[in-house]
């Protein structure tokens, strides 16, 4: 069974004085569907000891905290540091990268893409327009309706990035990088109840 490393959210837990690692239940959950063993990255730790240990073959990004980019802070500035590094890290040992919703976000500013606020994206489902030149044409085209539930949208994408989908007015929802294993969606297949078997097998096929 591959092992996906996972990363986490930080919540800042008032009064305690302590930041907290979070995860939805769902990500794993949804993971291990796929067939593969999730493994969720500390921030305190060298990650670079979790690949060269246990053999991971796979990142997957999540959601939770915006970009500092977007909504400056201390703790999305921490997290933000951290997952370009583990970019990086994945790019130089061609390790495939799938990202969700922040995750997406963080990929986009890793190679230098611009953001702007967005309305409607809250709780809402878009069906997607697919493009026929992404590499994952044959799995997106498959998707009825996805979720929605973000503020920040892409506003200029790099060269370097590809738009593999977006809403009927615009708004990308999907990215791949024209040269690395690596691909982002916008939506949350984790919140979906039960889980979407087409958007499983996206899953797959990306770290299978």
């Amino acid at each position: 069974m591959k092992k996906i490393a996972i990363t986490q959210r930080l919540i800042d837990h008032t009064g305690d004085d302590e930041v907290r690692e979070a995860l939805d239940i769902n990500y794993c959950k949804f993971m291990y569907e796929c067939g593969f063993l999730p493994i969720a990255l500390p921030y305190e730790v060298n990650f670079k000891s979790y690949f060269k240990e246990l053999n991971i073959e796979g990142v997957l990004l999540t959601g939770g905290n915006d970009l500092n980019v977007c909504n400056p802070n201390e703790l999305s500035n921490k997290r933000d540091e951290f997952e370009k590094q583990l970019i990086s890290y994945c790019i130089e040992h061609s390790i495939p990268v799938f990202g969700i919703c922040r995750g997406l976000q963080i990929i986009a500013h890793y190679f230098n893409s611009s953001f702007m606020d967005v309305e409607n994206q809250i709780g809402t489902q878009h069906q997607l327009s697919v493009n026929p030149k992404s590499q994952y044409y044959g799995d997106l085209i498959k998707l009825d309706n996805v979720n929605s539930y973000h503020n920040y949208g892409i506003k200029e994408l790099v060269s370097s990035l590809l738009c593999s989908a977006s809403t009927k007015d615009g708004i990308i929802k999907a990215i791949e990088h024209r040269q690395y294993k690596i691909f982002a969606q916008m939506w949350h297949p984790e919140r979906e109840k039960p889980f979407n078997q087409i958007q499983l097998n996206v899953i797959k096929n990306f770290f299978g």
